[in-house]
């Protein structure tokens, strides 16, 4: 199951870099948990399906704009944990207008249940760089 756990996963980042918001829910059981950064625009913990779609619509109204197609990478590197798949990856942001850019590691941890997703949660390694480059303070 640990494989089936990893290529999950593997669709959820494919989906997210390419702005598929189905793929991105097809990763997720009814049932899943999100929780992100309460101090992000779209973070807090949402629950079910309609959850992850609010926070899925929150997260690509904030990075959308500041992402064009080589921000949207995000070099993920999978850790098989059994029952949990940990994911490496970068958040990155451009501001094309001023060249200013934004590029940090993240940790994810995703807990599975019969190869699908039932919790997320994202550790940024500084959400307070994160805010100020979505204020444009950096």
């Amino acid at each position: 199951m640990s494989i089936d756990n990893i290529e999950t996963t593997r669709r959820l980042f494919k989906a997210v870099e390419e702005r598929d918001v189905a793929g991105v829910l097809a990763a997720y059981d009814p049932s899943i948990v999100i929780r992100d950064a309460a101090s992000l625009p779209y973070g807090g913990v949402h629950y079910g399906l309609k959850g992850a779609k609010q926070h899925i619509e929150g997260a690509a109204q904030t990075w959308n704009h500041l992402q064009p197609q080589a921000q949207r990478k995000m070099d993920a590197v999978f850790l098989n944990a059994g029952e949990y798949v940990v994911v490496l990856w970068r958040l990155k942001g451009l501001e094309v207008s001023s060249d200013r850019t934004l590029d940090l590691p993240v940790a994810s941890v995703y807990k599975m249940r019969g190869g699908k997703i039932i919790e997320s949660q994202m550790f940024y390694s500084d959400t307070v760089a994160i805010r100020q480059f979505l204020a444009g303070n950096i």
